[in-house]
C-alpha cells in the first residue's frame, strides 16, 4: 500500500536520499536521516484509512536498534503498532493491527555514529471500509 505514495521525514542528509526513496520499489535506493540526531521518523501517507496487516522495514547498515512503528488517522495524532529496544537491522517483517491513513517509523536510538537510513519500508493491507 506504500509503494509510490508521498513520504515526509523529519530530515533528509543530503540530495538523493530523499524520504520518497524508501517507498519507490527499487531496493537499489534509499532515505537517509542527516546524522547524530534523536529522535527521527520516516511518515508514508497510504491516500485514506487502511485496515494494516503487516510493515516491512529493510534498513541499511545505519538503523535504529529502538524504534516504533505508529499509525494515525490525521497525522497528528499517534498510535504504537511495534515498539523495540532490539532492533538489530536487516529486514524487520512486522504483524501489525489497526487502522491508519499515515504510517511512520520513529527511531528513538541509532545503532551507529550515523544516521538512520532505510532502503524499503513497505506497509500491507486493505483499504478500511
Amino acid at each position: 500500500m506504500s509503494q509510490g505514495r508521498p513520504a515526509t521525514a523529519s530530515s533528509t542528509e543530503a540530495a538523493g536520499f530523499e524520504p520518497g526513496k524508501a517507498v519507490d520499489g527499487a531496493g537499489t535506493t534509499r532515505w537517509a536521516s542527516v546524522e547524530g540526531v534523536d529522535p527521527q521518523w520516516l511518515r508514508v501517507d497510504l491516500g485514506a484509512p487502511a485496515a494494516l496487516s503487516r510493515v516491512r522495514l529493510e534498513w541499511e547498515a545505519a538503523h535504529a536498534s529502538a524504534y516504533r512503528v505508529q499509525g494515525s488517522l490525521d497525522g497528528t495524532t499517534w498510535t504504537d503498532l511495534h515498539t523495540t529496544t532490539t532492533g538489530d537491522g536487516g529486514t524487520d517483517d512486522l504483524t501489525v493491527s489497526g487502522t491508519a491513513r499515515y504510517v511512520r517509523v520513529y527511531a528513538t536510538k541509532r545503532a551507529t555514529a550515523y544516521g538512520y537510513s532505510l532502503w524499503e519500508f513497505k506497509v500491507y493491507g486493505t483499504p478500511a471500509a
